[in-house]
């Protein structure tokens, strides 16, 4: 496990509990995987903007719930504990998604007042894998590949099995959230997305993915520039 997330043996240590492994981990270079360069981001990246509805947001990622949420919606489960996360889709353009893409995880609004001031930008993560549920041979091959890190039920997923409602699985690592979530009026003034623009998924220039990064308060030291 160790090894999968960067770590290399660099010598062994003796004492009286046995022989030790003394393993290291380099947080300034890239290897170009997304697994073991973890939680870095690197920014040679495709980036992109990808909404998840409010009822599935803070229970797939638990460290982005919004300050005013309850701390009841999230539960002790794999898909909250774990950093890799896998979220179903039917919006355009998710299935040209691909390995190493950059996605700035939007939460959509909750009807309590304008999308502009509710709706928020909230997490960065990067992308492992797109899949199509129609390339699962069975449903139980779904279960067994979502069940750990989705906030889907068996019996929701045996449904979109069934009906093929939302086709593109996108599984992604999930690198930081932002100390400062940006409302979707910061995301327009600062002119990281346009008003008139679909915001459930689109893509975002270099710029305005910095943008995102600086007013967010992600730490420096987890981004690299590196192609």
């Amino acid at each position: 496990m160790f090894a999968r997330y960067g770590f290399a043996k660099v010598a062994e240590k003796s004492g009286a509990g046995g022989v030790e492994d003394v393993m290291v981990r380099s947080l300034r270079r890239l290897s170009g995987d997304v697994v073991t360069d973890y939680p870095l981001i690197n920014l040679a990246g495709r980036k992109f903007l990808l909404a998840i509805y409010p009822d599935w947001h803070t229970r797939l990622l638990p460290d982005s719930k919004l300050h005013n949420e309850s701390p009841d919606v999230v539960k002790d489960v794999s898909h909250t504990n774990s950093i890799h996360k896998v979220y179903l889709t039917a919006m355009q353009g998710t299935a040209n998604l691909r390995r190493g893409d950059l996605l700035v995880i939007y939460r959509t609004g909750d009807n309590a007042a304008p999308a502009r001031f509710r709706s928020v930008a909230t997490s960065i993560c990067t992308v492992e894998e797109v899949r199509d549920i129609a390339t699962f041979p069975s449903v139980d091959a779904l279960l067994e590949y979502c069940a750990p890190y989705s906030v889907f039920t068996d019996d929701e997923l045996r449904r979109f099995w069934a009906n093929r409602k939302y086709p593109n699985l996108v599984r992604f690592a999930y690198n930081a959230a932002l100390k400062k979530r940006l409302t979707r009026g910061d995301l327009i003034d600062h002119g990281v997305i346009d008003e008139k623009a679909y915001a459930g998924f689109a893509s975002l220039t270099d710029a305005g993915f910095q943008v995102i990064i600086e007013r967010g308060g992600i730490s420096a030291s987890l981004v690299i520039d590196q192609a």
